[in-house]
């Protein structure tokens, strides 16, 4: 995959986190850069595990040559990751759950639960780079650059404007992830079967 469907993935993926870091935000009495710290770090190393881990087992499969087809195989779960989550983000926009909004600082328990469920769909992200056998340094930077993003752009848009432009942020996570799901589709899975 090229480097603007990399970004785009990871980037869609991680919107989701994103929501979640702005609902935090609009419950803060005051953003703490200790907290922010650990947040960052928090996320980017369960980002970074759970991609890794996919992609290590399923490159494993593909280099011992266990599964046919396993190039094709990675496009179509990728396709299909893509598309699933998109449905997921737009359910979650159309949701709309309540919050009960208070003042405090940031919990890790209130979000962990939600950047777990993102770092699945990372997983299953990191299965399919793996079986295409892509390289992974750069994806390694994007991850790392959109986990810290994606806190502090959650966090300070929350704590600023509240936690009502997480409706945005899904709707748009969805369209990314649709856009790269139906180029992927049609440009590297579409081919096999046609």
């Amino acid at each position: 995959m090229n480097w603007i469907e990399n970004v785009l993935i990871i980037g869609g993926i991680s919107l989701d986190i994103f929501a979640a870091m702005e609902i935090e935000g609009a419950m803060l009495a005051e953003v703490k850069k200790k907290s922010l710290a650990i947040a960052c770090a928090l996320v980017t190393i369960l980002q970074l595990g759970f991609f890794f881990g996919g992609y290590g087992i399923c490159y494993q499969l593909s280099k011992h040559e266990l599964l046919q087809h396993a190039d094709w195989l990675g496009y179509t779960i990728a396709t299909i990751v893509l598309a699933f989550l998109g449905i997921r983000l737009i359910v979650k926009a159309i949701r709309r759950e309540f919050v009960n909004e208070s003042r405090g600082e940031i919990k890790v328990s209130n979000y962990i639960r939600i950047i777990a469920v993102a770092s699945l769909y990372t997983l299953m992200a990191g299965c399919a780079y793996g079986l295409i056998g892509t390289n992974v340094l750069g994806i390694f930077f994007i991850i790392i650059i959109c986990s810290l993003l994606v806190v502090v752009g959650g966090l300070y848009t929350g704590y600023h404007f509240g936690f009502e432009k997480k409706t945005w942020a899904y709707v748009i996570g969805a369209v990314l992830l649709w856009i790269v799901a139906g180029e992927v589709f049609y440009a590297r899975v579409f081919p096999y079967i046609g």
